[in-house]
């Protein structure tokens, strides 16, 4: 079982983007909490000494809910084909480079490589000592699954609750009917959030354009299908030759 949960701010107390003159838009107006329920358990769940110690109203992250949401869209179009066995532990996060040259001294392979490393992680960077979330999908005895995966470094321990490392495997039907959930219960809580700042009015002194707020609405709406819609091709010798010269790459020391 994987559902990815999230719970929108009180209009009333989402905060305005700027200073002189504030602002709102849509993804500002997704501010609110956000975390992964697993089966006998939750990814991205801050431990109780983090939330005394940063007085945390959640034991969730406190962001903008739309940042996952658009990290989850692009790891569901990474998800329609599995990856290569060989391949799994460069992108579940077991090989990551410490040390990199300048841009200019590797080429194309590497910035492939690169690439599909990010398809299957969550950028968690804008989160206080974030883990590490990947996912990826693969076959285990035949079976079609897929894996997720949460790992904690070592000076980021006591934020997060979980062990240093762990993989929760599900069937891959269930984990992308879980994203295609979030995705339709968000927009369907925005569709809820815009129709009422169209009846009520937008807040007093903060700049929001009502229409243009519905015409993003209307195409973030299909933003994932629009991104399923379009062709992944992924050249894997490619990737197996910039993932190769990664690992070439002297450690850090």
């Amino acid at each position: 079982m994987v559902r990815f949960e999230f719970e929108l701010r009180p209009l009333t107390e989402v905060p305005p983007w700027g200073g002189d003159r504030p602002s709102l838009h849509w993804f500002g107006l997704t501010s609110g909490w956000y975390w992964i329920r697993v089966q006998d358990g939750e990814f991205l769940r801050y431990t109780d000494a983090a939330v005394g110690v940063w007085n945390l109203e959640r034991p969730y992250p406190d962001y903008y809910v739309a940042r996952l949401w658009e990290d989850l869209i692009v790891l569901r179009w990474a998800l329609q084909a599995p990856v290569p066995e060989d391949l799994i532990p460069f992108v579940d996060g077991t090989f990551l480079p410490r040390e990199f040259p300048d841009r200019d001294d590797y080429g194309d392979d590497v910035d492939a490589a690169f690439d599909i490393q990010s398809d299957y992680a969550l950028d968690l960077g804008h989160l206080r000592n974030a883990p590490d979330l990947r996912c990826w999908r693969h076959a285990v005895d035949g079976s079609d699954v897929v894996t997720l995966s949460q790992q904690i470094p070592p000076w980021t321990r006591g934020a997060f609750e979980g062990p240093d490392r762990l993989d929760v495997t599900m069937p891959a039907a269930e984990v992308l009917a879980a994203i295609d959930d979030f995705d339709r219960r968000l927009v369907a809580a925005m569709e809820v959030r815009v129709a009422g700042l169209e009846h009520s009015g937008p807040p007093s002194d903060v700049d929001l354009d009502l229409q243009q707020l519905r015409v993003e609405h209307t195409q973030r709406s299909d933003w994932l299908q629009q991104r399923l819609a379009s062709r992944r091709d992924v050249d894997w010798t490619k990737i197996r030759l910039g993932a190769a010269e990664l690992a070439s790459w002297p450690p850090a020391s």
